[in-house]
């Protein structure tokens, strides 16, 4: 692609908008039609070994200093096997994310649609409901964006990050109709004003420095009539948070969007509400105070008018309605007993912590599904058979919806 601020290359359908090394030797490689290297070349490490990163950086900078040629860039300790294991063909994106060889990496992605920190994103999803086109920033694998597109069917989807090798898997795996463009979002973003009507972000604000400009980028982008959803946001005054990015208070979060109207949410109330009543509370008011003691995070909502601050209720059940593809989580092990299966939960902390929420005993460690077979159609069944019982396994994440290439 070429624009005012030079020639980028798009790999694999992914728009790489990084200014780098990497730039004019992708852009020399695309334009000789040798996509394959290009690829190879494209693709980050960020779940290899920090030795495997490092050498890679030093070969990177190598290549350049020798003027190496642009094919050179694709021979790195890592690239081989990067390029290897995302382009295999015929295999789940679980089985292929394992093969990475790092657990923290592989659990973080096979069970990202349970870990406690992105259940917030299940009712604040919703709210892209009769979006036309809806910004998935810091999307990662995509996650999100999945969950998006089955309540916006209709909406046109993109998803940006800085992580090549994210996008080029969020897209093959789970938003494979997305717009994917990696950039950096230290940087005003590549979009004309008013291009969507939902900007989204889960666990990302956090780790972009320049806050201020990105709030303003995020407001620019938005339409008239359109919403702001930032999931998940770190509380700094929180005595368990963690080394990475930099987290703001409550109060700071709220002051990025001065002048819009927008409220801040504690994390375990939106949970709480959708676990225990498929709603989400907008029309709720929190003081910035209550919300320093509120330690497990934050998310906030705004937009142009505050209208959008209502309740919403029947989300549970839209998820429901909206599922193509469920299957048992992947945090449990299936096993047939006596004419039903068992379900014993295989991992634990962070990935997946057993909670309580009015009663409701969120990924239990063992429960018994009362089912001929563990399959999408068995279970998707349910719906019109024993809606009770598919809505209790969904609100206990017991079933999740995922794309049908997941597991």
């Amino acid at each position: 692609m070429t624009s005012e601020a030079g020639q980028f290359p798009i790999i694999a359908g992914v728009l790489r908008l990084l200014a780098d090394e990497l730039t004019a030797p992708l852009v020399g490689l695309v334009s000789a039609g040798r996509q394959e290297e290009a690829l190879r070349a494209a693709l980050d490490v960020p779940f290899l070994s920090r030795r495997a990163v490092t050498v890679n950086a030093l070969w990177r900078r190598a290549a350049r200093a020798l003027h190496l040629g642009p094919g050179s860039h694709a021979v790195g300790l890592s690239k081989q096997h990067m390029y290897r294991l995302v382009t295999q063909s015929n295999v789940s994106f679980a089985r292929l994310v394992s093969g990475a060889g790092v657990k923290g990496w592989t659990n973080w992605q096979t069970h990202r649609f349970s870990m406690p920190t992105f259940l917030p994103v299940y009712p604040l999803a919703y709210l892209a409901k009769g979006s036309r086109r809806i910004l998935d920033f810091g999307c990662g694998l995509a996650h999100s964006a999945f969950l998006m597109s089955r309540v916006a069917e209709q909406a046109e989807i993109v998803c940006a990050d800085y992580s090549f090798t994210s996008l080029y898997l969020g897209k093959r795996f789970l938003v494979p109709h997305a717009e994917c463009v990696c950039l950096d979002g230290d940087y005003p973003m590549p979009f004309a004003d008013a291009y969507v009507d939902c900007v989204f972000s889960t666990d990302a604000l956090q780790y972009i420095e320049p806050k201020v400009g990105l709030a303003r980028e995020f407001q620019r982008v938005l339409s008239t009539t359109g919403v702001i959803v930032l999931a998940h946001l770190h509380n700094t005054l929180s005595p368990a948070k963690g080394p990475a990015g930099k987290a703001l208070t409550p109060a700071g979060y709220h002051g990025l969007f001065d002048g819009m109207p927008r409220r801040l949410y504690p994390e375990e109330s939106i949970v709480a509400d959708y676990v225990a009543e498929g709603a989400l509370h907008l029309e709720r008011e929190w003081s910035l105070g209550d919300l320093d003691h509120r330690f497990h995070g934050v998310s906030l909502v705004a937009g142009y008018d505050d209208s959008i601050f209502t309740l919403r209720s029947g989300i549970l059940d839209a998820y429901i309605d909206a599922m193509r593809h469920p299957h048992t989580n992947p945090a449990y092990e299936a096993a047939p007993a006596d004419g039903a299966w068992v379900l014993e939960r295989n991992i634990g902390a962070p990935y997946a912590v057993e909670c309580s929420i009015n009663d409701c005993e969120l990924l239990p460690r063992s429960w018994q599904l009362d089912l001929n077979s563990v399959s999408s159609s068995e279970i998707l069944a349910l719906r019109a058979a024993d809606r009770t019982k598919l809505r209790e396994l969904v609100r206990r994440l017991l079933v999740l919806d995922m794309p049908e290439t997941y597991v």
